[in-house]
């Protein structure tokens, strides 16, 4: 009995000696949790890490998840066609934009296809650390894409981050973005909450208060380009404009204050003329007397309530085209 107790008590000590042993067998350190999260440096990153990827004419260099979607100028592609065996560099002009919430992230930029100047907008989507969407619109128009270089660079708003004053919900930034598409389809600018000192850059071009620049409805002295942009949209020149659908909010950069979004304007090119009040009939521009869409990549600077500044591209589609992405609405699109 006493050879057995000494011998349970011997085995007790080793059993002890070797207890922490034991237990990191049994419970093992639970290792950190991989880092699955992107704030706005890591989203803004990955949108350099594509545009590197792209001059490199390499998707392999990038972090994609398995059945990434890719569309150019609204078609699905395969990653490494289309813009990306013909970029032959960047430009100067970008605007980020970035979505920690949604894992969305984005920039206009100009760039060289070929030698020749354009304008990319793009868009990605991240999730878990990996590229799982990308949307691009690629404006193949050489003097367009110049004229957005003239500026030298954006408009600070574009890069200069909201104080918390100037910060509206996520969903009252989405809502006035749409009260411009509103305001558009009513002629009516009093319904939507510019601010004074709003101006519009399409396609590297500024249309208000822009005078002698003779537009599309330039007449005599009718010059809506001068206007402010309340005022140019009361005209009712964009009454031609028969629906804005779908309407696509793709990123809410809450830091910033910008909404992106992708826009189709239908056109069913039956107005050959509009009647501005005090003026007369205006003849309507060639380009938009036959039926077509125009799927417009714009974006909208939104500060204290009010739109400050609104830029963006377009690209001519036939009538009733969709997007490449209609069925991907994750918000609210206000309509």
């Amino acid at each position: 009995m006493k050879k057995s107790l000494a011998w349970i008590a011997s085995m007790s000590l080793f059993a002890l000696a070797f207890m922490p042993s034991f237990r990191a067998a049994a419970n093992p350190a639970p290792k950190a949790a991989p880092q699955t999260s992107c704030d706005y440096d890591c989203l803004t990153g990955f949108v350099n890490q594509y545009l590197q990827a792209l001059v490199a004419h390499d998707p392999a260099k990038l972090p994609l998840a398995a059945g990434v979607r890719f569309t150019e100028n609204t078609e699905p592609l395969k990653l490494g066609d289309a813009l990306w065996g013909t970029i032959s560099g960047l430009g100067d002009y970008k605007i980020y934009f970035a979505d920690p919430r949604a894992g969305e992230a984005g920039i206009e930029t100009t760039i060289r296809e070929n030698g020749t100047p354009a304008i990319l907008l793009m868009r990605l989507r991240v999730v878990n650390r990996r590229i799982t969407e990308i949307e691009t619109i690629v404006h193949r128009n050489a003097d367009d894409a110049l004229a957005l270089e003239k500026f030298g660079h954006p408009n600070p708003v574009w890069v200069t981050p909201l104080t918390a004053s100037q910060r509206t919900s996520r969903a009252q930034m989405i809502k006035d973005a749409n009260l411009y598409f509103d305001g558009i389809l009513h002629s009516n600018g009093n319904m939507v909450p510019f601010d004074l000192r709003c101006n519009r850059i399409l396609d590297g071009y500024q249309d208000t208060n822009h005078p002698g620049v003779k537009g599309w409805f330039h007449k005599g002295s009718f010059d809506p380009d001068a206007m402010n942009i309340r005022d140019n949209m009361n005209t009712g020149i964009w009454s031609y404009i028969h629906s804005i659908t779908p309407r696509r909010v793709v990123v809410v950069d809450e830091k910033m204050g910008i909404v992106v979004g992708m826009w189709m304007f239908n056109h069913p090119g039956r107005m050959t003329s509009v009647n501005v009040k005090g003026v007369g009939n205006i003849p309507e521009p060639a380009v938009v007397r036959h039926p077509s869409s125009v799927l417009m990549a714009e974006f909208f600077k939104i500060e204290a309530g009010k739109i400050r500044q609104i830029e963006g591209t377009s690209l001519a589609l036939p009538f009733g085209a969709g997007t490449g992405w209609d069925h991907q609405t994750r918000e609210s699109n206000g309509q």
